[in-house]
């Protein structure tokens, strides 16, 4: 647009004279053109603006200062305007990369990606070895399911300029996908350190810090500077996770309202309201929240485990059965949802099916566990071929029906169309997997793995490894990259204890439940037997107590309890041994 209000142009003037302040040139030495570069460089749009104007009035041709200020225009958001002098295509040879690659990108914000590939190819053309280029081509073929070419392209721009930014971010977010919290931090630290005026990157940097553990350096990050980062609502919403994380829940609380992200209907402030409310006892409202969202993310075992536990918190043990009944029976049913249901059934007084749920807590989950397909059969959807989610459900019903050869067949051709696509993969695997092929099983997950590895992902693939020094392994650098993921923590724990080095699984086992796993049945058991083999017998009991009042038909959670009882404790240790003998038989 070429009329400013004049309050625009005096706005911009004063940017112009911040930004360029203590520089060796001065405004008036600089062209316009290049004036408006170093605006954009600075993400001062609007004093960009102005400067082009400046230079059309002074007869620069529109060719010239077209892909200036189409850059200008999404930098502002106005998405009509950049059309305009970015649709036609019209840019002078020497800025020709730059309009295309901007053309490119307001192709991907309105969700055309063909016609974003063909502008980025026009700007490849103009100039190759551009590093920028090659981020918004990793970007397109991340959004397009090439996630695996992604990588090759942010690599790629690494290689042309190792210290840009936008590339360094760019590969510090895949890297936080696949590599972990740590890895993706480092990067995105070094992107920051060239763009510290950038308030987005920097909240993204420290809500990555925060996952990673490091509440300290994460609320640093956000206050550094004019501490801008620290009042945007997604900067505010961080400091709640990690007062909420913290136990400040009436900080948490009002940190979230001030952000307004639950009002917008955000659905990851929606969900850490609910975990508010419980926390504060307000479990009825918890209870309205999570049902809303479960309706949407009915994959999301996270969300399912937690309605499942509002309801018990309550009263609602019928609905939680009618529910989750179903789900707890089956391949996904975690551990967590089988004991509420098995309780649920306890207070309602059917001890029978009681006793089937909380047998089948007792005794874990399989390695591979495929959540039901929300889908008919015979829904069209299934159909489609290139669909991962098709294909995701096809095989999901292909597993149930026993049908691996069908389920193996279809993953295949999604993993041939979609070469690229984590996607496709992790869907591959999980048919080699039922299908009882674990070499190539394998050789999916790791594919996949490679884009991202979440922990559900690193479990299959656990599954799949053909020794236990191989799953150590892989459990160790886990949890060295997701230190705050309290399954994984105690899962590791678990193997040091296998190995008999409890020094240092009573050491994660504190640290896992503190991350939450401290009603977790099997932790609180391997807690005891390593307060046990620390020679602390007061502490061993307190937590095989507490273990068995939580899930007292679990067979290590009794013979832990069995091991803490003082050698006085005659007839309740022959009581429990006997019950032993019973669950071990059953």
């Amino acid at each position: 647009m070429i009329c400013r209000p004049d309050f625009r142009i005096a706005i911009a003037l004063l940017l112009g004279s911040i930004s360029l302040a203590g520089c060796d040139e001065t405004a008036s030495e600089l062209s316009a053109i290049d004036a408006a570069r170093a605006e954009l460089a600075q993400g001062n749009w609007l004093a960009a603006q102005i400067n082009l104007e400046a230079a059309l009035e002074s007869g620069v041709s529109r060719e010239d200062v077209a892909a200036l200020f189409g850059e200008a225009e999404l930098q502002e958001g106005d998405f009509a305007s950049a059309r305009a002098w970015l649709g036609p295509g019209q840019f002078s040879p020497e800025t020709q990369a730059l309009g295309f690659r901007m053309l490119g990108r307001l192709e991907m914000s309105d969700g055309n990606l063909p016609a974003a590939g063909r502008a980025f190819d026009s700007a490849y053309r103009a100039d190759p070895d551009n590093a920028e280029l090659w981020v918004d081509i990793g970007r397109l073929r991340y959004r397009g399911g090439e996630q695996l070419q992604a990588i090759e392209a942010a690599e790629r721009a690494l290689e042309l300029d190792p210290e840009d930014a936008q590339a360094l971010r760019f590969r510090g977010q895949l890297a936080r996908d696949a590599d972990g919290l740590e890895a993706g931090a480092r990067l995105l630290g070094r992107a920051l350190e060239k763009l510290p005026q950038d308030i987005d990157l920097r909240v993204e940097y420290a809500a990555t810090l925060g996952d990673a553990g490091l509440a300290k350096a994460a609320l640093q990050t956000l206050r550094a500077g004019d501490a801008a980062a620290a009042v945007t609502p997604k900067g505010l919403f961080v400091q709640s996770v990690i007062a909420a994380r913290g136990g400040n829940i009436s900080l948490a609380r009002d940190l979230l309202q001030r952000s307004e992200l639950e009002q917008q209907g955000v659905q990851s402030a929606e969900l850490l309201s609910a975990i508010i409310d419980l926390e504060a006892g307000n479990s009825a409202s918890a209870t309205q929240s999570l049902d809303r969202l479960y309706q949407r993310q009915p994959d999301n075992r996270r969300v399912r485990d937690l309605f499942a536990f509002a309801l018990s918190r309550i009263g609602g043990e019928r609905e939680l059965i009618d529910r989750f009944a179903e789900d707890a029976i089956g391949p996904s049913g975690s551990t967590y949802l089988r004991t509420l249901v098995g309780r649920a059934y306890e207070a309602i007084g059917e001890r029978e099916a009681a006793a089937r749920f909380l047998d089948l807590a007792a005794h874990g989950n399989p390695a591979l566990s495929v959540l039901p397909s929300r889908s008919s059969p015979q829904d069209p959807d299934l159909s489609d071929r290139r669909s991962a989610v098709g294909t995701r459900d096809f095989v999901r019903h292909a597993i149930a029906g026993r049908d691996n050869s069908g389920g193996v067949g279809r993953a295949r051709e999604l993993a041939r169309l979609l070469p690229g696509s984590a996607d496709a993969f992790s869907i591959l695997g999980d048919a080699e997997f039922a299908a009882g092929n674990k070499p190539a099983a394998r050789t999916a997950y790791e594919r996949s793995a490679a884009v991202r590895r979440p922990w559900p992902l690193a479990l299959r693939l656990a599954g799949v490894l053909q020794n236990a020094g191989a799953v150590k392994g892989l459990l160790v650098a886990y949890v060295r990259d997701n230190p705050m993921n309290g399954e994984a923590v105690a899962i590791l724990a678990d193997a040091y204890a296998a190995e008999g080095d409890w020094d240092r699984a009573v050491t994660l086992l504190d640290h896992a439940m503190g991350l939450g796993m401290e009603r977790v049945p099997w932790v609180l058991a391997a807690r005891s037997i390593g307060a046990l083999q620390q020679g602390d017998s007061e502490t061993a009991l307190a937590f095989a107590l507490a273990a068995h009042e939580l899930q007292p038909m679990n067979p290590l959670v009794v013979s832990a309890l069995i091991e803490a009882l003082p050698e006085e404790e005659v007839a309740a240790r022959s009581e429990l041994q006997a019950k032993l003998r019973s669950l071990i038989q059953s």
